[in-house]
């Protein structure tokens, strides 16, 4: 992240990031496998996570800010849905799209800040599926940002089921977390 300081980035020698897989055997302490993450080859990807119950327990999808699919180093403008237990492990070419990433690019002048997963209500613990993906997204057009939410029962190919405008621009980089307000702390994951 360090090669993205100065006035306007020189994405050409910014290198790409990408999800990794790292799987360490507890008993000998030593890596028993690297390599870009199942599902996610050319995927130029950050700040990952998996739904808040499944961050102790192995999960099906991780979900990501993205650039881009085809493994070029670019603003992130976008979300991706990666199937790192049974997605492709083919090979791709530089530039080469992956198309099998469920994916939705807001487009050019648009922004897309870490994302965060909000369980839905009364939501099945053991299904990663049910909760909601938010993100702060910069439209440097109108000046403005707005929170973006995908249903993660749905393809987020599909795109946000909505879009909360705010007042104004929200700062670029800005972290979050979600607390349900209530006196539960099992809904609380700040």
């Amino acid at each position: 992240l360090g090669a993205w300081g100065g006035f306007a980035s020189v994405f050409d020698k910014i290198p790409p990031t990408y999800i990794w897989r790292l799987e360490i055997d507890t008993t000998s302490k030593k890596t028993v496998h690297l390599d870009i993450a199942r599902g996610a080859r050319n995927c130029c990807a950050e700040h990952p996570l998996v739904h808040p119950n499944f961050n102790t327990r192995r999960a099906q999808n991780l979900y990501a800010v993205a650039s881009n699919l085809n493994g070029d180093s670019t603003a992130p403008c976008g979300y991706v849905r990666l199937n790192v237990e049974t997605g492709s492990t083919t090979p791709l070419d530089h530039l080469e799209r992956n198309s099998g990433i469920d994916s939705y690019f807001f487009g050019t002048r648009y922004f897309a800040g870490e994302p965060l997963i909000v369980p839905k209500k009364d939501a099945d613990l053991s299904n990663e599926n049910e909760g909601y993906l938010l993100g702060m997204v910069n439209d440097v057009v109108a000046d403005k940002s707005f929170l973006a939410i995908f249903d993660l029962e749905r393809d987020i190919k599909l795109g946000p089921v909505a879009k909360i405008w705010m007042k104004s621009q929200v700062p670029f980089g800005l972290h979050g977390c979600f607390d349900s307000d209530q006196d539960e702390s099992s809904s609380s994951f700040c």
